[in-house]
């Protein structure tokens, strides 16, 4: 049987390599032929349009290239229920299967293709529950003082400069460039000191 190897990360930081390594040799135990391999480095959460390596996929399955999709793990594949339908329900017109390794399930079988909708369903839920434990977590940190993003580089001095170069008539654009600010840093002073 012609399979097709689809493996994906979400950041440049991780590898599919242990991916591909396991999933070659799934292939190999089930004398499957991995006639092309599919890798991308793209969160899961993007659509099919954004992700090029499992569109490729999809329109080389199209062009009947190999019967079955290999993947590691179900989420791999989406992050949400409405993706993993979108793509298994594109797959399944093509008559291919898909297989995946973590979860053991193999959409061939009846059982494997209800299974494979109900493992989609609990990642969807982990993911919402990850996310909604980080919402909880930023808004404890700002409740206690913590600040997020970029340090300020605005101090008494910086305001000082600002106030003396808008009170000269020069525009926010001029004072950036004078002091080598950034136009947004340069409009962080407060409107009432300026007057």
């Amino acid at each position: 049987m012609n399979v097709a190897i689809y493996t994906r990360v979400s950041t440049s930081h991780q590898t599919v390599e242990n991916q591909l390594i396991e999933l070659r040799e799934v292939c190999e135990r089930n004398d499957w032929t991995a006639v092309e391999e599919y890798s991308e480095v793209i969160s899961g959460t993007k659509g099919v349009d954004e992700r090029s390596e499992l569109e490729r996929m999809l329109i080389d399955g199209s062009r009947r290239k190999f019967d079955k999709v290999v993947v590691w793990s179900v989420d791999r594949v989406a992050r949400s229920m409405k993706h993993l339908i979108q793509v298994l329900s594109q797959l399944d017109d093509l008559d291919i299967d898909i297989y995946s390794f973590q979860q053991g399930i193999d959409t061939s079988t009846t059982m494997g293709k209800s299974f494979f909708h109900m493992v989609g369903i609990f990642a969807e839920l982990e993911n919402n529950l990850r996310s909604e434990r980080q919402k909880i977590g930023i808004k404890r940190a700002l409740d206690n003082g913590a600040k997020f993003g970029r340090k300020t580089i605005i101090d008494d001095s910086m305001t000082s400069s600002v106030v003396q170069e808008r009170q000269d008539g020069l525009s926010i654009r001029k004072i950036a460039d004078k002091l080598s600010l950034c136009a947004t840093s340069a409009t962080m002073v407060p409107n009432d000191l300026i007057h």
